[in-house]
């Protein structure tokens, strides 16, 4: 998900300026007219046929109207004109309008957009203002509304047995990635569609300018993957548990929640904008906890199936193990995905990496006198070893076969048993949990 994220930016980054350019802006007199009188005559004739200046003209820039609404930090007051200049831009960007159906289509991404498609055949008079809505709207087609509901239904049946399930958790990114697509193409036909003789508004962030454009489709990225990671993981969740309806109850639940959100957004765009933000907060906020344990139980359930259906996945790259802490250990919070090797020196011990994307590594040594021991596993096969007069316990999956993994385990100068461990339930549940 890093890699294609971060591929997204750089193509919207250098993507030319006519996609660029007046995403928002709307015809100067149709947005005047929607926030006052914001440019009115600039001279006014005098009694001697000159001309003298009665009003100040207000240039529809974005990042000027912000920065009179906020004001610097001795300023004594905020201008009620700046103020009401603001809300008109953000009412003429279509903020709300792009913004407000990013969780129902995070959640369900096809039904998200058969939930659109709906409306903007069927929904009322008031439903029309947004973009994606209205006579004019992108998603005003029965074609569209067809072929997503398929879509939607055969997204959706092998999620209510958990036989199926882990089929559909496959395609699950690859749902959300097309949506994510489709929304791209929308905001870049509407920027195109848009008068090309306004100005570009521009965000400034330090010494990085991205047009608004380009700011907002990034946003609109990273919202949707964030959420959809979230739901994922619950989703994996109800999978794991043994009840044989909570898959079921957890996909009609969250069919429901689409729904309603999307009925929210047709009513209040505003208030749709309100509740994603609300959302996408709780999301981040618990997004690195949850991360870390997707990537743990997608390398410990995915990993033995790759290496059966793909023999190159069941030989090592490197002389390393990938690793996941079993509970905290040094500065790594449980369940991050390390790799555990020998130092270049092989008498000074092994290292701890974690590789963090535009961060500095973070690593943690072992000592040369450390005793490190590989026990098998049913699920997974663990490294243990004691740090500090704490017994640590690292977990790795089933993806190398014993001869393999005892041609590593020589290479990385640590010791294979021969024994099976077989957990109880309170370290089944640390490993799990």
């Amino acid at each position: 998900m890093n890699r294609l994220l971060c591929l997204l930016i750089f193509l919207l980054v250098i993507s030319p300026p006519s996609y660029q350019s007046d995403g928002y802006a709307q015809d100067n007199e149709t947005t005047r007219g929607k926030i006052g009188e914001a440019k009115s005559s600039a001279q006014a004739p005098s009694a001697d046929g000159s001309s003298i200046p009665t009003e100040k003209t207000q240039e529809a820039d974005p990042q000027a109207l912000l920065e009179n609404l906020v004001g610097p930090l001795d300023t004594k007051g905020v201008d009620a004109e700046a103020i009401a200049t603001t809300t008109g831009w953000i009412q003429a960007s279509g903020l709300t309008e792009l913004l407000g159906p990013l969780t129902p289509l995070a959640l369900s991404p096809f039904f998200g957009v058969t939930c659109l498609s709906a409306i903007s055949l069927w929904g009322p008079e008031w439903a029309s203002s947004s973009p994606m809505l209205g006579a004019n709207g992108a998603l005003r087609s029965e074609t569209i509304f067809i072929s997503f509901l398929l879509l939607t239904i055969l997204s959706s049946i092998p999620r209510f047995t958990k036989v199926s399930k882990p089929f559909a958790q496959a395609v699950d990114r690859l749902e959300a990635y097309a949506v994510i697509i489709m929304l791209l193409v929308i905001k870049i036909t509407a920027a195109m569609e848009a008068p090309g003789d306004a100005p570009v508004a521009m965000v400034q962030m330090g010494v990085l300018s991205l047009s608004f454009d380009t700011f907002l489709a990034i946003a609109m990225v990273i919202n949707i993957l964030i959420i959809n990671s979230v739901k994922f993981f619950f989703e994996f969740l109800a999978w794991l548990t043994p009840i044989p309806f909570m898959d079921a109850v957890f996909e009609l639940c969250n069919k429901t929640l689409c729904l309603g959100l999307m009925a929210i957004y047709a009513f209040s765009p505003t208030l749709a904008t309100l509740i994603n933000l609300a959302f996408f907060i709780a999301a981040l906020i618990i997004f690195r906890w949850i991360y870390r344990r997707t990537l743990f139980y997608r390398t410990m359930i995915l990993d033995p199936v790759l290496a059966r259906l793909w023999p190159p996945h069941a030989k090592p790259r490197g002389v390393e193990l990938v690793v996941f802490n079993r509970s905290e250990l040094a500065e790594f919070p449980a369940k991050s995905r390390l790799r555990l090797k020998r130092r270049d020196d092989q008498s000074a011990g092994w290292v701890l990496q974690e590789s963090r994307w535009w961060l500095p590594q973070r690593e943690h040594l072992l000592e040369p006198d450390t005793s490190l021991e590989i026990h098998l596993g049913w699920i997974m096969h663990s490294v243990e070893f004691t740090n500090n007069d704490k017994q640590e316990c690292l977990t790795f999956s089933r993806r190398y076969n014993t001869e393999t993994l005892q041609i590593l385990a020589g290479k990385l100068g640590i010791t294979l048993t021969t024994d099976v461990v077989e957990r109880d339930n309170a370290e089944r549940a640390l490993e799990f949990g």
